[in-house]
């Protein structure tokens, strides 16, 4: 049986950004490097986040548990809100956004929690380096984009389109 820390939790997995492993064999700049991470989270999104980082350790790679670092350093450091607290240039996980990765032209996703619909296009799953980053982040914000060999470049948000996508109609699991 494997233990999970709680985010939740006061207590739960203290140090663990100081011991990035993945980090310290690779010679780059840890995930504590990053911090604070400012990001506003609607709950829904933050309980996902919850799940994905849960997942990310089950899997047990160098990679994974790298981006469960960055999942749980993200949750640590954002505010969380009710869906009609958020502005609507905040990405949630399920808004349509466009972004900009150094100086490469700009590309517009819609990120996603669960399941790939086919009938969408430029689709950014949110468990990924990129979408953990993207998420939480609001219109004309800046940050590192980390992945698993380091640094890979400075994003920036440049516009958030929509929140909602059709299908997800329901915002908070809380409520």
């Amino acid at each position: 049986m494997r233990r999970y820390f709680d985010a939740l939790h006061p207590n739960s997995g203290s140090g663990f950004l100081e011991n990035d492993q993945c980090a310290q064999q690779r010679g780059i700049g840890s995930i504590a490097d990053l911090r604070p991470i400012r990001a506003v989270l609607t709950s829904r999104d933050y309980w996902c986040l919850q799940e994905h980082r849960r997942r990310c350790e089950d899997i047990d790679a160098a990679m994974f548990m790298r981006l469960a670092r960055l999942i749980r350093a993200k949750m640590e450091d954002a505010t969380v809100l009710s869906c009609d607290e958020i502005t609507p240039d905040t990405v949630t996980g399920s808004a349509r956004v466009t972004y900009l990765l150094d100086q490469n032209r700009p590309k517009t996703r819609r990120l996603y929690h669960w399941g790939y619909p086919d009938r969408a296009r430029n689709r950014l799953p949110v468990c990924t380096f990129l979408g953990i980053t993207l998420i939480g982040m609001s219109a004309g914000q800046r940050a590192k984009l980390i992945n698993a060999n380091g640094i890979a470049g400075e994003l920036q948000v440049l516009a958030v389109h929509s929140q909602v996508s059709p299908e997800a109609h329901t915002c908070d699991w809380l409520t």
